[in-house]
């Protein structure tokens, strides 16, 4: 008899927002407490019965545990025996340990087919499987700007207008980029059914990612959790990918215009991703709380 596959229990985070973590397991676990100076005395013919130390700390990293006992026996006897015990959690641990807490209780929302979504309000918590791709014009500025590097570096030393036209350029290029990736942050892009044009849009801040990387998750295949902001589940209403940048302020008309411009100015040979301006339904916007393997 096959078994379903059932989500890892040991999750390899490639992105993880620390501190919602933390906050919701302090909200299950009503805080986290401290215990210090534990003691109890011991009066003569009677049997030792040891003293505790106990103390808890929480810090941006994980919640460090520790606990000393000395225990002795009975009266008359300098015998001792002591034991200490530290206990680490890390990021990761606390996720699993929060993850496994919200399907215990049934508060996770999985989505595979559009139909899912009539069950989610805002707020929701959800999962879903999935390939990611940033924000395609920032991957195409991107990619442009390394083009440019790296011919600007084999070029022969070059002088006057031309030299500061391409220099020029490159700065326009880095200038745009970074127009869109305001506070370090920018849009991931969803696709969790491809045969119902199923998406999710993903505001992600890049020091979330180990290592600061966000190359790492292009094209693999990877669980997304995180909450539900906006569900899209009509033709009247869309994603703007451009919603926190200045672009917003561009009509649709002009929008289209410069990214058809854009593309005819590229080199034939290079392969342009589709830019889009906007996700359409069925969609949802979800603050992502983990994205692991």
């Amino acid at each position: 008899m096959n078994k379903e596959p059932k989500d890892s229990v040991f999750p390899m985070t490639t992105y993880l927002n620390q501190n919602v973590v933390f906050d919701l397991l302090a909200v299950i676990e009503d805080g986290f407490s401290q215990v210090t100076n534990l003691n109890v005395s011991n009066t003569d013919g009677k049997t030792t019965n040891g003293s505790m130390d106990g103390e808890a700390g929480f810090g941006l990293y994980g919640i460090k545990t520790k606990i000393k006992a000395a225990m002795g026996i009975e009266k008359n006897s300098s015998e001792e025996k002591s034991s200490s015990e530290e206990k680490i959690h890390t990021p990761t641990s606390l996720f699993a340990k929060l993850h496994s807490y919200l399907e215990e209780n049934q508060l996770i929302n999985d989505i595979e087919v559009k139909e899912n979504l009539d069950n989610l309000i805002p707020g929701s918590f959800v999962r879903f499987n999935s390939k990611l791709e940033k924000n395609p014009l920032i991957s195409l500025l991107e990619s442009i700007e390394q083009i440019m590097v790296l011919a600007m570096t084999f070029q022969p030393t070059q002088k006057g207008s031309k030299r500061d036209g391409n220099q020029e350029m490159l700065k326009q290029v880095k200038s745009m980029r970074n127009s869109l990736i305001e506070n370090e942050s920018m849009d991931l892009i969803c696709s969790i059914n491809e045969t119902q044009s199923l998406k999710a849009v993903l505001p992600v801040y890049i020091n979330y990612f180990i290592h600061k990387n966000t190359n790492e998750i292009i094209d693999g295949n990877y669980t997304v959790f995180g909450k539900v902001v906006k569900i899209v589940n009509t033709d009247q209403d869309e994603i703007n990918l451009f919603r926190n940048t200045a672009f917003k302020l561009f009509q649709q008309k002009t929008l289209d215009g410069l990214f058809q411009s854009m593309n005819t100015g590229l080199d034939e040979q290079l392969e342009v991703p589709n830019i889009v301006s906007k996700i359409s339904t069925p969609a949802i916007l979800v603050i992502p709380i983990a994205i692991y393997s």
